[in-house]
């Protein structure tokens, strides 16, 4: 699948009408016990994708982070929530899987050419099938009303942990695309000024370059072997329900939880043996795949990548998740990331 076509395929009008994504395991459907969700690759270039082929178990490393690149000062502000100055680098991942459209949360990350997105494994690889998500596309900072001020970016190539790829565990569950140059549509207009409709009424939109992710949002930094003790943000796009059928949130504005304690947890449902909980944190489905940010500067805007929204969960089984776990980043994490941070696109 070339870039052009899905360029053509992710109108204005369709970017409204997609869901957010629930996670699968790689035997069934979701149960309502995540709002994660099992997709696939970089749907752009399907037969590009690559899985890294990172060890299954780490060597012990002393901790480690590499830096991320604060976003350009010419940025426009975006709006405050609890308290937090959201990151620009956070926005929402947008594919095909089967007939329909979806959407996740996802992060710029910082890599040598810039263009490289963090998300969940299962908002990019469908384990069930074997094979990656359809026309996948990154939006930073995704707006309430549709505007992408900071482009629209198009999946190249996957990457991500072979185990993930080959049986769905979620000890797994992460992946970092690589991105081509970013878009934005604008209103095409006739030589009076006047907005263009097609046949149907509908507007007409030309396509504007607004050039590589990372000098348009900067890219949050990667940390690795910190441990199940560490203070995060938590950002993402919520939108699903809760267990009990509530909807606390409509997936149009960024949220964000802040925990300074988290903890081990596992799992046979997702084959989790060393997850990181994330206490109090009530995301439900479109949150997947949104970064765990330590270290975060508020002035900033940037911090750590050390996990990603992964599973919800209901720890006290009042009907409303109330937790999230993200796999735990070690070595092998780093092993993936440096593969797809190497990796040039157009």
């Amino acid at each position: 699948m070339d870039m052009q076509k899905v360029v053509d395929w992710w109108t204005p009008e369709r970017l409204k009408h997609a869901s957010s994504y629930a996670p699968q395991t790689a035997a069934a459907g979701a149960d309502g016990t995540s709002s994660a969700s099992s997709s696939s690759t970089a749907a752009a270039v399907a037969p590009a994708a690559t899985k890294a082929g990172s060890t299954t178990k780490s060597p012990n490393s002393k901790t480690t982070a590499l830096t991320g690149v604060i976003p350009p000062k010419t940025a426009p502000k975006t709006v405050n929530s609890k308290n937090v100055n959201l990151p620009l680098t956070v926005g929402k991942v947008f594919f095909r899987n089967g007939e329909s459209e979806y959407w996740c949360s996802a992060s710029s990350v910082h890599s040598k050419y810039g263009n490289v997105v963090a998300t969940a494994g299962h908002c990019a690889y469908d384990v069930r099938n074997g094979k990656p998500v359809q026309y996948w596309i990154f939006i930073p900072s995704y707006a309430s009303d549709g505007a992408t001020p900071y482009g629209i970016y198009v999946g190249d190539t996957l990457n991500l942990h072979e185990t993930y790829a080959a049986t769905g565990d979620f000890d797994y569950d992460y992946a970092f695309v690589t991105v081509h140059r970013g878009y934005r549509w604008e209103a095409d207009k006739d030589a009076n000024g006047t907005p263009k409709k097609d046949a149907k009424g509908e507007p007409v939109y030309k396509t504007v370059d607004t050039g590589r992710l990372e000098s348009q949002v900067g890219g949050q930094g990667f940390a690795w072997n910190r441990g199940y003790t560490v203070a995060a943000y938590a950002f993402g796009y919520p939108a699903g329900p809760h267990p009990d059928g509530t909807r606390p949130y409509t997936g149009r504005t960024m949220e964000s939880c802040l925990n300074r304690a988290t903890k081990k947890i596992s799992t046979p449902k997702w084959e989790l043996d060393g997850g990181v909980l994330f206490r109090g944190c009530a995301f439900t489905a479109g949150a997947s795949g949104g970064p765990w940010v330590i270290k975060y500067s508020q002035s900033r805007r940037i911090g750590y990548l050390n996990g990603v929204n992964s599973i919800t969960w209901d720890l006290d089984g009042d009907g409303r998740y109330d937790g999230v776990s993200s796999p735990y980043f070690n070595t092998a994490t780093y092993l993936v990331y440096s593969y797809a941070a190497r990796q040039k696109t157009g």
